[in-house]
Protein backbone atom coordinates (compact mmCIF):
# COMPACT_ATOMS: atom_id res chain seq x y z
CA UNK A 1 0.00 0.00 0.00
CA UNK A 2 1.67 3.54 -0.99
CA UNK A 3 1.93 6.04 1.57
CA UNK A 4 -0.39 8.15 0.23
CA UNK A 5 -2.89 5.25 0.44
CA UNK A 6 -1.90 5.13 4.28
CA UNK A 7 -2.26 8.67 5.02
CA UNK A 8 -5.66 8.72 3.15
CA UNK A 9 -7.38 6.51 5.75
CA UNK A 10 -5.64 8.15 8.72
CA UNK A 11 -6.95 11.10 7.58
CA UNK A 12 -10.05 9.84 7.11
CA UNK A 13 -9.42 8.19 10.73
CA UNK A 14 -8.70 11.05 12.21
CA UNK A 15 -11.65 13.21 11.03
CA UNK A 16 -14.31 10.21 12.13
CA UNK A 17 -12.36 10.60 15.50
CA UNK A 18 -12.89 14.45 15.89
CA UNK A 19 -16.00 14.25 14.39
CA UNK A 20 -17.27 11.63 17.31
CA UNK A 21 -15.98 14.23 19.74
CA UNK A 22 -17.88 17.33 18.16
CA UNK A 23 -21.04 15.34 18.27
CA UNK A 24 -20.19 14.88 21.93
CA UNK A 25 -19.80 17.99 22.66
CA UNK A 26 -22.53 19.28 20.76
CA UNK A 27 -25.17 17.56 23.31
CA UNK A 28 -23.63 19.76 26.40
CA UNK A 29 -24.78 23.11 24.96
CA UNK A 30 -27.89 21.81 22.59
CA UNK A 31 -30.17 19.19 24.16
CA UNK A 32 -31.45 17.01 20.89
CA UNK A 33 -33.75 14.29 20.64
CA UNK A 34 -35.93 12.29 18.54
CA UNK A 35 -34.19 11.71 14.82
CA UNK A 36 -31.22 14.31 15.62
CA UNK A 37 -30.66 12.03 18.85
CA UNK A 38 -30.22 9.07 16.58
CA UNK A 39 -28.42 11.22 14.00
CA UNK A 40 -25.78 12.58 16.65
CA UNK A 41 -25.39 8.95 18.37
CA UNK A 42 -24.39 7.57 14.61
CA UNK A 43 -21.80 10.32 14.89
CA UNK A 44 -20.73 9.70 17.81
CA UNK A 45 -19.96 5.76 17.35
CA UNK A 46 -18.01 7.19 14.49
CA UNK A 47 -14.83 7.47 16.35
CA UNK A 48 -14.72 3.94 17.49
CA UNK A 49 -14.22 2.87 14.06
CA UNK A 50 -11.42 5.50 13.09
CA UNK A 51 -9.50 4.23 16.08
CA UNK A 52 -9.56 0.86 14.45
CA UNK A 53 -8.47 2.20 11.27
CA UNK A 54 -5.51 3.37 13.57
CA UNK A 55 -4.25 0.63 15.07
CA UNK A 56 -4.64 -1.45 11.88
CA UNK A 57 -2.63 0.66 9.38
CA UNK A 58 0.05 1.33 12.89
CA UNK A 59 0.51 -2.64 12.93
CA UNK A 60 0.60 -3.07 9.64
CA UNK A 61 3.74 -0.19 9.28
CA UNK A 62 5.28 -1.59 12.02
CA UNK A 63 5.85 -5.05 10.18
CA UNK A 64 6.63 -3.17 6.60
CA UNK A 65 8.88 -0.46 8.49
CA UNK A 66 11.15 -3.56 9.72
CA UNK A 67 10.48 -5.82 6.31
CA UNK A 68 13.49 -8.48 6.11
CA UNK A 69 15.89 -6.35 8.71
CA UNK A 70 16.44 -7.06 12.15
CA UNK A 71 15.70 -5.58 15.06
CA UNK A 72 17.92 -2.14 15.73
CA UNK A 73 18.14 1.13 17.30
CA UNK A 74 17.26 3.03 14.30
CA UNK A 75 13.71 1.13 13.78
CA UNK A 76 13.12 2.18 17.88
CA UNK A 77 14.59 5.69 17.34
CA UNK A 78 11.93 5.88 14.09
CA UNK A 79 9.60 4.96 16.72
CA UNK A 80 10.60 7.67 18.95
CA UNK A 81 10.83 10.14 16.81
CA UNK A 82 7.47 9.95 14.84
CA UNK A 83 4.96 9.17 18.21
CA UNK A 84 6.64 9.87 21.46
CA UNK A 85 8.54 13.15 20.81
CA UNK A 86 5.82 14.42 19.41
CA UNK A 87 3.70 13.79 22.04
CA UNK A 88 5.68 14.83 24.59
CA UNK A 89 6.11 17.98 23.29
CA UNK A 90 2.72 18.42 22.06
CA UNK A 91 0.88 17.23 25.29
CA UNK A 92 3.68 18.22 28.02
CA UNK A 93 3.12 21.79 26.37
CA UNK A 94 -0.75 21.88 26.77
CA UNK A 95 0.11 20.51 30.33
CA UNK A 96 2.19 23.33 31.34
CA UNK A 97 -0.19 25.92 29.98
CA UNK A 98 -3.42 24.42 31.38
CA UNK A 99 -2.64 23.48 35.08
CA UNK A 100 0.80 22.04 34.68
CA UNK A 101 2.40 18.99 36.78
CA UNK A 102 1.48 19.17 40.16
CA UNK A 103 2.78 15.74 41.50
CA UNK A 104 5.09 13.23 40.26
CA UNK A 105 2.72 11.14 39.73
CA UNK A 106 1.05 13.63 37.27
CA UNK A 107 4.35 13.87 35.22
CA UNK A 108 4.76 10.08 35.50
CA UNK A 109 1.00 9.61 33.84
CA UNK A 110 1.90 12.24 31.24
CA UNK A 111 4.91 10.43 30.42
CA UNK A 112 3.41 7.46 29.87
CA UNK A 113 0.48 8.58 27.88
CA UNK A 114 -1.65 7.16 30.50
CA UNK A 115 -4.66 10.56 30.58
CA UNK A 116 -4.34 9.25 26.56
CA UNK A 117 -5.80 6.10 26.26
CA UNK A 118 -4.86 5.86 22.93
CA UNK A 119 -1.03 6.76 22.93
CA UNK A 120 -0.83 4.73 26.64
CA UNK A 121 -2.51 1.66 24.45
CA UNK A 122 -0.32 2.58 21.24
CA UNK A 123 3.16 2.94 23.28
CA UNK A 124 2.77 -0.33 25.12
CA UNK A 125 1.57 -2.45 21.89
CA UNK A 126 5.18 -0.41 20.59
CA UNK A 127 7.06 -2.10 23.04
CA UNK A 128 5.36 -5.33 23.04
CA UNK A 129 6.03 -5.77 19.09
CA UNK A 130 9.80 -4.22 20.08
CA UNK A 131 10.58 -7.36 22.20
CA UNK A 132 8.61 -9.80 20.48
CA UNK A 133 10.16 -9.69 17.21
CA UNK A 134 13.75 -8.84 18.58
CA UNK A 135 13.60 -12.39 20.04
CA UNK A 136 11.75 -14.43 17.78
CA UNK A 137 12.71 -12.54 14.43
CA UNK A 138 13.50 -16.33 12.46
CA UNK A 139 10.15 -17.71 12.99
CA UNK A 140 7.35 -15.45 11.51
CA UNK A 141 4.77 -18.00 12.95
CA UNK A 142 5.75 -17.91 16.35
CA UNK A 143 6.35 -14.40 16.46
CA UNK A 144 2.87 -13.52 15.13
CA UNK A 145 1.38 -16.05 17.73
CA UNK A 146 3.39 -14.72 20.34
CA UNK A 147 2.12 -10.88 19.68
CA UNK A 148 -1.40 -12.16 19.89
CA UNK A 149 -1.01 -13.73 22.63
CA UNK A 150 0.75 -10.49 23.74
CA UNK A 151 -2.68 -8.64 22.79
CA UNK A 152 -4.78 -11.01 24.68
CA UNK A 153 -3.04 -10.90 27.96
CA UNK A 154 -3.24 -7.33 27.53
CA UNK A 155 -6.65 -6.80 26.88
CA UNK A 156 -7.68 -9.60 29.30
CA UNK A 157 -5.77 -7.34 32.19
CA UNK A 158 -7.63 -3.86 30.19
CA UNK A 159 -10.73 -6.03 31.20
CA UNK A 160 -10.67 -7.02 34.55
CA UNK A 161 -10.14 -3.36 35.51
CA UNK A 162 -13.35 -2.53 33.79
CA UNK A 163 -11.97 -0.61 30.52
CA UNK A 164 -14.21 -2.97 28.90
CA UNK A 165 -15.48 -0.61 26.69
CA UNK A 166 -15.76 -0.74 22.85
CA UNK A 167 -12.99 1.73 22.74
CA UNK A 168 -10.48 -0.69 24.04
CA UNK A 169 -11.65 -3.40 22.02
CA UNK A 170 -9.82 -1.92 18.89
CA UNK A 171 -6.70 -3.87 20.03
CA UNK A 172 -7.84 -6.82 18.20
CA UNK A 173 -7.26 -4.43 14.89
CA UNK A 174 -3.31 -3.84 15.94
CA UNK A 175 -2.77 -7.52 15.79
CA UNK A 176 -5.05 -7.63 12.37
CA UNK A 177 -2.56 -5.34 11.63
CA UNK A 178 0.80 -7.09 12.31
CA UNK A 179 -0.99 -10.39 10.37
CA UNK A 180 -2.02 -8.47 7.47
CA UNK A 181 1.49 -7.33 7.15
CA UNK A 182 3.39 -10.49 7.56
CA UNK A 183 0.91 -12.76 5.12
CA UNK A 184 0.26 -9.81 3.17
CA UNK A 185 1.15 -11.31 -0.33
CA UNK A 186 -1.25 -14.76 0.64
CA UNK A 187 -3.97 -12.31 1.68
CA UNK A 188 -3.38 -10.36 -1.41
CA UNK A 189 -3.99 -13.21 -3.92
CA UNK A 190 -7.23 -13.83 -1.26
CA UNK A 191 -8.65 -10.82 -1.45
CA UNK A 192 -8.34 -10.41 -5.80
CA UNK A 193 -9.84 -12.91 -6.31
CA UNK A 194 -12.45 -13.25 -3.34
CA UNK A 195 -13.09 -9.41 -2.99
CA UNK A 196 -16.77 -8.69 -4.72
CA UNK A 197 -18.30 -11.39 -2.16
CA UNK A 198 -16.19 -11.17 0.86
CA UNK A 199 -17.48 -7.46 0.67
CA UNK A 200 -20.81 -8.24 0.58
CA UNK A 201 -20.77 -10.48 3.25
CA UNK A 202 -19.03 -7.62 5.41
CA UNK A 203 -21.24 -5.11 4.52
CA UNK A 204 -24.15 -7.03 5.53
CA UNK A 205 -22.68 -8.17 8.21
CA UNK A 206 -22.18 -3.97 9.55
CA UNK A 207 -25.65 -3.79 9.11
CA UNK A 208 -26.83 -5.52 12.94
CA UNK A 209 -23.79 -3.60 13.98
CA UNK A 210 -25.08 -0.17 12.99
CA UNK A 211 -28.92 -1.22 14.33
CA UNK A 212 -27.48 -2.60 17.65
CA UNK A 213 -25.02 0.44 17.95
CA UNK A 214 -27.71 2.94 17.36
CA UNK A 215 -31.15 1.83 19.12
CA UNK A 216 -30.36 -2.05 20.76
CA UNK A 217 -32.11 -3.04 17.93
CA UNK A 218 -30.18 -6.57 17.82
CA UNK A 219 -31.94 -8.70 20.55
CA UNK A 220 -30.33 -12.25 21.09
CA UNK A 221 -33.00 -13.42 23.78
CA UNK A 222 -30.51 -12.09 26.39
CA UNK A 223 -29.29 -9.38 28.00
CA UNK A 224 -27.40 -6.65 26.80
CA UNK A 225 -24.46 -7.49 28.82
CA UNK A 226 -24.23 -11.49 28.57
CA UNK A 227 -22.99 -10.68 24.66
CA UNK A 228 -21.97 -7.62 24.24
CA UNK A 229 -18.42 -7.90 24.89
CA UNK A 230 -18.78 -10.78 21.54
CA UNK A 231 -20.72 -8.06 19.45
CA UNK A 232 -18.10 -5.68 19.85
CA UNK A 233 -15.15 -7.71 19.20
CA UNK A 234 -17.35 -9.40 15.83
CA UNK A 235 -17.94 -5.34 14.89
CA UNK A 236 -14.55 -4.18 15.52
CA UNK A 237 -13.06 -7.76 13.60
CA UNK A 238 -16.34 -6.98 10.62
CA UNK A 239 -15.09 -3.55 9.93
CA UNK A 240 -11.11 -3.63 10.13
CA UNK A 241 -11.81 -6.66 7.58
CA UNK A 242 -13.92 -4.32 5.55
CA UNK A 243 -11.06 -1.28 5.08
CA UNK A 244 -8.67 -4.13 4.90
CA UNK A 245 -10.72 -4.81 1.46
CA UNK A 246 -11.16 -1.44 0.48
CA UNK A 247 -7.49 -0.48 1.28
CA UNK A 248 -6.15 -3.34 -1.44
CA UNK A 249 -9.06 -2.48 -4.19
CA UNK A 250 -9.54 1.13 -4.12
CA UNK A 251 -7.07 3.88 -5.93
CA UNK A 252 -6.37 6.53 -3.80
CA UNK A 253 -5.73 10.19 -5.27
CA UNK A 254 -6.87 12.25 -3.07
CA UNK A 255 -5.18 14.75 -1.89
CA UNK A 256 -7.00 16.53 1.36
CA UNK A 257 -7.39 13.90 3.47
CA UNK A 258 -4.08 12.50 2.69
CA UNK A 259 -2.87 15.67 3.98
CA UNK A 260 -4.72 15.19 6.86
CA UNK A 261 -3.44 12.01 7.62
CA UNK A 262 -0.03 13.14 7.33
CA UNK A 263 -0.39 15.00 10.53
CA UNK A 264 -3.14 12.98 12.07
CA UNK A 265 -1.23 12.35 15.81
CA UNK A 266 -1.28 16.06 15.54
CA UNK A 267 -4.63 16.35 15.01
CA UNK A 268 -5.79 13.99 17.73
CA UNK A 269 -3.03 15.27 20.61
CA UNK A 270 -4.42 19.21 19.65
CA UNK A 271 -8.30 19.08 19.07
CA UNK A 272 -9.54 18.39 22.35
CA UNK A 273 -7.56 21.15 24.04
CA UNK A 274 -7.81 23.92 21.12
CA UNK A 275 -12.24 23.61 21.22
CA UNK A 276 -12.32 23.24 25.34
CA UNK A 277 -9.76 25.75 26.20
CA UNK A 278 -9.24 28.59 23.46
CA UNK A 279 -12.16 28.31 20.61
CA UNK A 280 -15.33 27.77 23.17
CA UNK A 281 -14.43 31.11 24.86
CA UNK A 282 -15.18 32.80 21.60
CA UNK A 283 -18.73 34.67 21.54
CA UNK A 284 -20.01 33.08 18.28
CA UNK A 285 -22.57 30.00 17.85
CA UNK A 286 -21.42 26.51 18.59
CA UNK A 287 -21.43 25.82 14.95
CA UNK A 288 -19.18 28.32 14.32
CA UNK A 289 -16.90 27.41 17.21
CA UNK A 290 -16.92 24.09 15.59
CA UNK A 291 -15.93 25.16 12.32
CA UNK A 292 -13.28 27.36 14.06
CA UNK A 293 -11.70 24.88 16.35
CA UNK A 294 -11.44 22.69 12.64
CA UNK A 295 -9.24 24.95 10.98
CA UNK A 296 -7.46 26.25 13.78
CA UNK A 297 -6.77 22.43 14.83
CA UNK A 298 -5.45 21.92 10.92
CA UNK A 299 -3.47 24.66 11.24
CA UNK A 300 -1.42 24.45 14.88
CA UNK A 301 -1.25 20.83 13.32
CA UNK A 302 0.46 21.37 10.21
CA UNK A 303 2.89 23.80 12.20
CA UNK A 304 3.74 21.18 15.25
CA UNK A 305 4.28 18.66 12.39
CA UNK A 306 6.65 20.75 10.25
CA UNK A 307 8.31 22.19 13.42
CA UNK A 308 9.01 18.87 15.01
CA UNK A 309 10.21 17.06 12.48
CA UNK A 310 13.01 19.71 11.57
CA UNK A 311 13.72 19.44 15.63
CA UNK A 312 13.98 15.69 15.27
CA UNK A 313 15.44 15.49 11.81
CA UNK A 314 18.69 17.93 13.13
CA UNK A 315 20.42 16.19 15.17
CA UNK A 316 20.09 12.95 13.38
CA UNK A 317 21.67 14.77 10.47
CA UNK A 318 24.61 15.99 11.97
CA UNK A 319 25.41 13.14 13.89
CA UNK A 320 25.22 11.18 10.00
CA UNK A 321 27.22 14.21 8.57
CA UNK A 322 30.11 13.96 11.09
CA UNK A 323 30.27 9.95 10.52
CA UNK A 324 30.50 10.27 6.98
CA UNK A 325 33.36 13.20 7.61
CA UNK A 326 35.27 10.78 9.52
CA UNK A 327 34.92 7.80 7.48
CA UNK A 328 36.37 9.83 4.52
Amino acid sequence: MPKNGTDWFRGIAAAMVILSHYAQWWTWFTPVEGNSAIFQLALTKLGIYGVDIFFLLSGYAMVISLGQNQMNKNFIWKRVKNTYIPYFIVVGVIELVSEGFVSLQDFLNFASGYDFWYMFVLFLFYIGFIVDYAIFRKNKGLRVAVFCIFTYIFSRILYDKGMNDFWYVSNIAFALGVIVGEYENGLKRVINKLWIPLTAILAAGMIPVIRWGLDGGVNFGQNPEDYQLSFQIGATVIWTLLVLILASKLPIKEKIFAFLGKYSLYLYLTHTFIFMQCVNKLECSYAGRFAASALITVAVSFVCGKAISAVCAFPFRKLTGLCIEKSG
